[in-house]
């Protein structure tokens, strides 16, 4: 049976519910009421979302990276050259839409009267120019300056890749699970003991952790046969003094908002990066320790609990890789949830609740022009991956390359499979809202302790 059926997952939901409400008997009615309300609610997204294929693969084939806005601020015409510079970092894909996570804004700041943009401008004006200023994705709350400086061709191609995230993304596009990058603090010592250690653990967790088995009903969401995964790992090493990765360190950087304190700044740190370029998080200092690298491990090769990019830890790299031309996935791209009725709160458009999460006195107008331009680098992607519903088969570049993509081997029966998946979606739901149900019951006969 697979380990992790729609029937273990309910059993799982079940005991945590009852688990939970159990031990909350000291609690007032009210409370438990409460308790129990919010944990049916995870419960039912939790089974309606999750899914059994590994976190690492499913975010490879199904999870679009995040824009990074890059602002261009420029006085008069742009010579030939510095218009070429603004064109590659703008590259199509085959299919026409953007090739990589990066949105440009040109802004000519003397005939640009837009307040907002202006605004934009004199946080970040200087003398020389152009000048280019990389901001975060707007999705990410009130916006960072990733990087600034003069705008030129060399440092255009440094934002855009560099040779730790090509050596990166070619791994994972390979078939690797997860590419760590290990980011030295400076200290010879310091940074060799702890990458040892990292690259030690990987090797054992290797050769340990299992891959989940895949259910029949998530073949659909795989463009590789199941026996093809694997779990592999590897580790990165650069220096914060790499001129080539000044824009990968600004970024590794920004990845948790204490990065950059005096406290943590001086310790090496290590970033797992999986899917279409997504670090996890950071482990810093004392923190690269066995413990924690097997469960940042054990979490990505797991299945994939909520399929929900959003509902994911993790931040997005910019990586200049054709994605999509490189793996096909069988269904359409990540999509936002529809939004949720009757909760204060949610249902609100993205970039609603984009602006209401920064600090209206210094972010709120910037974060406009931001969500425009990232709305369109959406749309952009959405409309090219509309199309991609159907498996394109790869031929292997040679025999047993479990790293090619092939076609699902559920794809040619989906029709005769369709009603029977639907019945079973059917009776997994009329079991959870049974589980629900009893759950209810029991707030109301359960004995109440002092």
């Amino acid at each position: 049976m697979p380990r992790h059926s729609a029937s273990s997952r309910l059993a799982a939901f079940s005991r945590t519910f009852l688990c939970l409400i159990g031990s909350g008997g000291r609690a007032s009615k009210g409370r438990r009421t409460a308790t129990a309300v919010a944990l049916m609610v995870m419960a039912t997204a939790s089974l309606a979302l999750a899914c059994s294929v590994p976190v690492f693969r499913y975010a490879l084939e199904h999870w679009r990276p995040d824009s990074y806005i890059a602002f261009v601020f420029h006085s008069g015409d742009l010579t030939t050259e510095q218009q070429a510079a603004v064109d590659s970092m703008q590259p199509l894909g085959a299919d026409g839409g953007p090739l990589t996570n990066v949105a440009v804004t040109v802004i000519d700041v003397a005939a640009d009267t837009d307040p907002v943009t202006q605004k934009l401008w004199q946080d970040h004006q200087s003398e020389q120019l152009p000048r280019m200023v990389v901001q975060s994705p707007p999705k990410w709350g009130p916006p960072q300056t990733i990087w600034q400086g003069e705008f030129n061709a060399k440092n255009a191609a440094m934002v855009m890749d560099s040779p730790a995230r090509a050596q990166i993304g070619k791994k994972l596009v390979e078939g690797e699970s997860v590419v760590w990058i290990f980011l030295e603090c400076g200290n010879q010592d310091q940074d060799d003991k702890a990458f040892d250690l990292l690259t030690s653990e990987l090797k054992r967790l290797q050769s340990e952790l299992k891959l989940p088995e895949i259910e029949e009903e998530d073949l659909g969401d795989l463009s590789v046969n199941p026996d093809a995964l694997k779990i592999a790992f590897s580790a990165v090493r650069i220096s914060r003094a790499d001129a080539a990765e000044r824009a990968l360190v600004e970024m590794l950087l920004r990845v948790e908002p204490d990065l950059m304190d005096a406290e943590l700044s001086g310790q090496p740190m290590a970033f797992p990066v999986f899917g279409r370029g997504r670090a996890l998080y950071a482990l810093v200092g004392k923190g690269i320790a066995p413990d924690v690298i097997e469960d940042a491990s054990q979490f990505l090769t797991g299945a994939c609990q909520c399929t929900v990019k959003a509902q994911n830890p993790g931040v997005d790299l910019i990586m200049n890789i054709d994605w999509d031309g490189m793996v096909i996935p069988t269904e359409p791209l990540d999509e936002d949830l529809p939004p949720l009725a009757g909760f204060s709160g949610f249902g609100l458009p993205d970039d609603a609740a984009d602006s209401n999460s920064v600090d209206t006195a210094s972010a709120e107008e910037p974060d406009v022009l931001l969500a425009q331009a990232n709305d369109v680098t959406d749309a952009a992607h959405d409309d090219s991956s509309g199309s991609q519903d159907v498996v394109a088969a790869k031929e292997p570049a040679e025999a047993g390359d479990a790293s090619q993509p092939v076609a699902s081997p559920v794809a040619a029966s989906d029709a005769v499979a369709a009603p029977s998946a639907g019945m079973g979606q059917n009776v997994m739901f009329v079991l959870m809202f049974l589980v629900i149900g009893v759950v209810v019951a029991s707030l109301f006969f359960m004995p109440r302790t002092r």
